[in-house]
């Protein structure tokens, strides 16, 4: 059997990802985000050619992630990015810090019932081509709720409640919605730390509904797989490709659909709790 398996190419591959996981710590790190940024730009190329459809574009997204424990319960967070879309319409910058409590509910099966509170504020820079410039303040509220659990995944519910105030020129507006995501994570095997379980899957289905809307714009769905990496407690990346689907009212409804190429780098910083 064993000659059998030597003998076809197979043996090759398995040689070759041998090798690579007996490289030292810091060259796996290096060949891994080397992957997931290329990856990124492999996908995110497409930014730079010529769309045909105007009711389809695609957007880049890079965003830093940083979480903070002051306590068991409270958290502080939050993410900084920069976003584009083709053809080029608008460029975007945002920055959201945000706080979050945790309350564990003890269940009749002896498990509990993980909900977290959170609360934000989001501030979004948008420069476009086409019309001005404007600015967004976002106040956020939500829970999420991680129900239910298994040994390789988990998932989640996040109800969100999102009042957007838009500032263009000397105009001004107020948006009102709401935000439901369902997401899980998959993990190869998080008892057993080694390079190949260290990759996970992470999804997320999420839908809108506009409570007040006075920008004639409108999400639908956002549908998003991906692929992330954990290097250590404290770095982990991810990658995902993302199918958008938007509203735009102006004189008729027209939907668009927006491919989205994502890269995220998450950073938790230690904090010692007493």
């Amino acid at each position: 059997m064993k000659d059998r398996f030597m003998q076809t190419g197979d043996f090759v591959v398995y040689n070759l990802i041998n090798q690579v996981l007996k490289l030292n710590t810091i060259y796996q790190r290096v060949i891994i985000f080397t992957f997931f940024f290329t990856l990124f730009l492999i996908n995110s190329s497409r930014l730079l050619s010529q769309i045909e459809d105007e009711n389809v574009s695609y957007q880049a997204w890079l965003d830093y992630n940083a979480k903070c424990h002051i306590s068991k319960k409270f958290k502080i967070y939050g993410d900084v990015g920069y976003r584009k879309i083709s053809p080029n319409i608008w460029t975007r910058y945002y920055i959201r810090p945000a706080v979050s409590y945790l309350q564990s509910i003890p269940l009749k099966s002896g498990k509990y019932l993980l909900l977290t509170y959170h609360a934000g504020l989001g501030t979004f820079f948008t420069n476009s081509t086409d019309t001005s410039n404007n600015t967004e303040i976002r106040p956020f509220q939500g829970v999420d709720v991680q129900w239910p659990t298994f040994k390789r995944l988990r998932i989640n519910h996040y109800v969100r409640l999102e009042e957007q105030f838009y500032f263009a020129n000397n105009s001004q507006s107020f948006d009102l919605r709401l935000r439901y995501m369902f997401s899980g994570i998959f993990h190869w095997n998080k008892e057993n730390w080694n390079v190949m379980n260290n990759f996970y899957l992470p999804f997320h289905i999420e839908l809108f509904w506009n409570l007040l809307n006075s920008s004639n714009t409108s999400n639908l769905i956002r549908i998003t797989p991906g692929i992330g990496y954990t290097f250590n407690l404290k770095w982990k990346m991810e990658f995902s490709t993302s199918y958008h689907r938007n509203q735009i009212e102006i004189t008729d409804a027209i939907e668009t659909n927006n491919i989205v190429f994502r890269f995220r780098v998450y950073h938790n910083i230690f904090k010692k709790i007493k």
